[in-house]
This record gives structure tokens, sequence and C-alpha cells, in this order.
């Protein structure tokens, strides 16, 4: 059995890039394929041997409680820390600092991690480090942190969103850490803190044994609405099927959920997800899309590179091209919508031809209903 059993899971943030899908839910709610970022998270910490969490919350905490409640479903258990002004990843780990007397975890829960954590503990321990950080290739390193290692893959050299020119490397932190208690005497009491920017720099000068380890597994970050689409056709080519549908073209994997009713003539272009109680009339086509439960979709629609999500109508031949929906939203006949995002409740008129465009609610007093 490990030693070490905890867990802090950082889920403050607001997800202003991602608005206005967090206008009414906090980022780490944001479904990914079917379930809430935070619940993929929260598995492969159980899987890691990680069933103690503690959970740093901040932006509609009351709607992330909800959901989670005591952990039971996951099977861990669960402490909540709210915050009433951010105080940075590192200093929401300070904030909870007296809970962690030995090796901890520290993952972000508004980043899709269905990943080997328990491999990443096991490799610190070996390595007697005081920080292990996961990491993770990406084509562009541009918005992340990059690492330098030697040949042992100790950290050397740490640079916070580089500009192109100051790229070296397109290896990046994956925001999960296997950390000694040690580390929090580098996080001042009550200031707005942040591991990449400030406590790593800080290990790395005081020549600490710093270490990097890539991680394997479905990792990404859902910063923005193409980030979304992108994490959840990941997990629907790992964990869809190919199926057969009666008069119905499907190719490549998908996902079905319960009580769905697809029309003949309908075709259907994986990667998909498709939830519960989901209509999809005659002569629609879906492509590489997430239709969330209970939406309809009329005759002749075509839906490509998109989301839609819970309770939403579309209405006859309308185009819906690498766009968000959001809940219970109208989008009536012959619209096109093509790179936009519409927020919750929202309706788009007959006939509407909308590119790049962001329809938000006017407030965010929502009653907080599942996706």
């Amino acid at each position: 059995m490990r030693d070490a059993k905890r867990a802090v899971i950082l889920a403050g943030g607001v997800g202003k890039r991602l608005r206005p899908l967090t206008e009414y839910r906090p980022k780490p709610l944001i479904p990914v394929a079917g379930k809430p970022c935070i619940d993929y998270v929260m598995r492969s910490l159980v899987s890691g041997g990680f069933d103690q969490h503690i959970i740093t919350t901040g932006y509609l905490s009351d709607k992330l409680i909800k959901r989670i409640a005591d952990g039971a479903e996951f099977g861990a258990s669960i402490v909540y820390s709210f915050e009433a002004e951010p105080a940075g990843t590192a200093g929401a780990v300070k904030n909870v600092a007296n809970f962690l007397d030995s090796t901890f975890v520290v993952a972000s829960g508004d980043v899709l991690a269905d990943v080997d954590i328990g491999a990443l503990y096991d490799y610190h321990k070996k390595k007697g480090a005081i920080a292990t950080m996961a990491l993770t290739r990406v084509d562009d390193p541009t918005h992340f942190g990059i690492v330098g290692m030697d040949k042992d893959n100790r950290i050397n050299r740490f640079i916070e969103k580089p500009s192109k020119d100051e790229v070296f490397s397109n290896l990046i932190n994956a925001g999960i850490y296997i950390l000694e208690p040690e580390v929090l005497d580098y996080i001042p009491e009550g200031q707005m803190f942040d591991f990449s920017k400030q406590v790593f720099p800080a290990l790395l000068e005081d020549k600490k044994p710093l270490f990097g380890r890539q991680i394997k597994g479905v990792w990404k970050d859902i910063g923005k609405p193409t980030d979304l689409l992108e994490a959840s056709l990941e997990i629907v080519d790992r964990e869809g099927e190919k199926i057969k549908i009666d008069k119905v073209r499907t190719k490549g994997n998908i996902m079905l959920g319960k009580n769905t009713a697809i029309e003949k003539g309908v075709k259907i272009i994986g990667p998909c997800y498709i939830g519960d109680d989901v209509y999809i009339s005659t002569g629609s086509v879906i492509e590489r899309a997430c239709i969330y439960n209970s939406v309809f979709i009329d005759r002749d629609v075509q839906v490509k590179d998109s989301i839609i999500l819970g309770g939403s109508k579309v209405g006859w031949q309308t185009e819906i091209r690498n766009s968000v929906i959001s809940r219970n939203c109208q989008i009536e006949e012959d619209v096109t919508l093509i790179n936009s995002i519409v927020g919750d409740n929202m309706s788009v008129k007959i006939h509407s031809k909308l590119e790049q465009a962001n329809i938000t609610p006017p407030t965010n007093n929502s009653n907080g209903n599942g996706d």
C-alpha cells in the first residue's frame, strides 16, 4: 500500500476563454464526452491510489459541490476549501497545508487528464525528488510552460508561456505534480502565488531535485471551445466503438446513449458522442460532433466539428460548423452558425447567418441543471 493518498484538485477557476459556456457552470463541470471534466481527473487519482481529495473551489462553488458531493461515486473522500479571492495554483495549495503532511498530488480539475498518476508517484519516489512534474507533448507550446531536462530527467530549465523565439522544446508542464511537504515552505501565506511562475523557478535556483516524466494516456487542455471538442473526440476515439444502426450510415467510433431515435437516411461520421433521449431526423449529417441529452435535430441539418449541449433544438436545414450550442437553446430553421458560441437558453432566429458570433446570456443566475 502506498504511503501517500492525498490529492489537491484545483477547481476554483472562472474559465474566461470558454464564456459563455462557463457563465452558469464552473469550468471543471464542462462536459467532455458525456462526463464533467473533473470526473476524469478524480478517477485517475483514485486509480493511482489517491482517494483522499481536497478540492479548492471558488467560482460557482455551490454547483461543483452539488455535483461531486461526498465523493462516494468516485470511491473518494472529499474535503472542500473555498477561496473568497483567487490565490493562484500554489496559494490555493498553501491554504490547505495543514492537511498535507506527506507526499501529495496536485492536479487541475479543469484539464482533461485520464492518465496513470500512480506511475508518476512511483517514479517520484524512485528518484527521491522534492517535486515531479507530469509532462506531455503539444504542437504549439507557446501557451504552456516548457521544460528542459538532463539525461536523468532532472529539470534544469523552465520557461512559462515562451514566445516562438524562446521555444526550445514541445514538452510542457501538464499541471499534475507529485510534491513533498517541503515545497510548501516556498509558498508565502496569504499571497497570490503560482507553481509555474514562482515555485518551480525557486526550486531550480536552490538546486532542489525537480524531475519530469512524460505521462501516458489522454491529456488535453480545454481552455478554448476547439480544445473542448478535440478532448471530447479523443475520448470517443478511445472509448467508443463502430456500431450499426438500421438504415443509418455510420462510420468511425461512436458513443451512443440510451433511448435515442435516429431516423433512416441519417449519416453519423465519427468520432461522435450522442447522449440519451436524442432525436435526429432524416437527412441530417452529424460529423465529428457531440450531441448531448434530449437534443432534437430536425430534418436535413448538418452538424460538423461542433457541440450541442442538453435540451437544445435545431431547426430544419440548419448548418452548424465549428460551434458550440449551450443548454436549452432554440436554433430555428435555415440558420447558419460558423465558428460561434451560443450561451444557455438563447434563441437564434430563422434564416440567421452568423460567423464568429458569441451570443451571451444576460446574467448568471441559472439553476445549474445538468448537461
